[in-house]
């Protein structure tokens, strides 16, 4: 029989897009009706507000042409499925001590906006398993930067880099854990990690057999298009 380990997370990638219009409010309140540890949400900074929005183009999610940073005003736009794009504020209404929140920085130039925000909502209590907020990013950048600020959120890089490379930003970084692409997973980096106790996420898991592969290798938890059917295997 493999070892499995004892926490392994299911997370909601952008809420749940395999199942719902990605990161709607229809699919972060869907999200919450499923039995899964978290879900996983991307912002954008625009005219001093945090919106959740995905690409730097308009047209895939919204059917115009565009920059989501050029348009001159965001709440006029309509996803897919005819809702408004949500702002990170309505979503933290919504999910504030009932579900963990994974919020991904995309694009930011005035990281104060994120924690002025986050200050706004009193700490829900002890949460066992994954925090109620985790800050990532693929800009490393970022994360030093809230790191070096001493924020009180735990932060997570994203990356696909290799075990070597993840050991240097280590000396700069103090993460909670640590965010991989399934497709360029270095299980080296994994298992060095499980070591320092910083798990592993993946990302975007949506096979049953590779997230049992993944389970078996150390792997922490994974961002899934469908947590309906990945919260069925634990």
């Amino acid at each position: 029989m493999p070892v499995f380990s004892e926490n392994f997370y299911i997370i909601g990638h952008r809420g749940a897009a395999g199942e719902r219009f990605e990161n709607s409010l229809e699919g972060f309140r869907y999200a919450l009706t499923l039995d899964i540890d978290a879900v996983e949400l991307d912002i954008r900074e625009h005219s001093s507000e945090l919106w959740i929005f995905h690409d730097h183009d308009l047209e895939r999610l919204t059917g115009i042409p565009g920059i989501f940073e050029d348009h001159p005003d965001p709440s006029a736009l309509r996803l897919g499925n005819g809702e408004p794009i949500p702002t990170l504020k309505q979503v933290l209404d919504l999910y504030w001590g009932k579900m963990p929140l994974n919020i991904e920085i995309k694009s930011i130039t005035n990281v104060e906006l994120l924690l002025q925000l986050l200050d706004q909502y009193p700490e829900p209590g002890p949460q066992s398993g994954l925090p109620w907020i985790l800050i990532s990013s693929f800009d490393h950048d970022i994360i030093h930067q809230l790191d070096q600020l001493e924020i009180t959120w735990p932060l997570a890089p994203i990356t696909d880099l290799l075990h070597h490379q993840v050991a240097a930003d280590l000396e700069h970084i103090t993460p909670f854990s640590w965010h991989f692409d399934h497709q360029a997973l270095d299980l080296n980096a994994v298992q060095e990690l499980r070591k320092d106790g910083i798990p592993s996420l993946v990302f975007t898991v949506n096979d049953s057999e590779r997230t049992l592969q993944l389970r078996q290798q150390g792997v922490a938890g994974i961002f899934t298009d469908f947590p309906t059917k990945m919260a069925q295997i634990n």
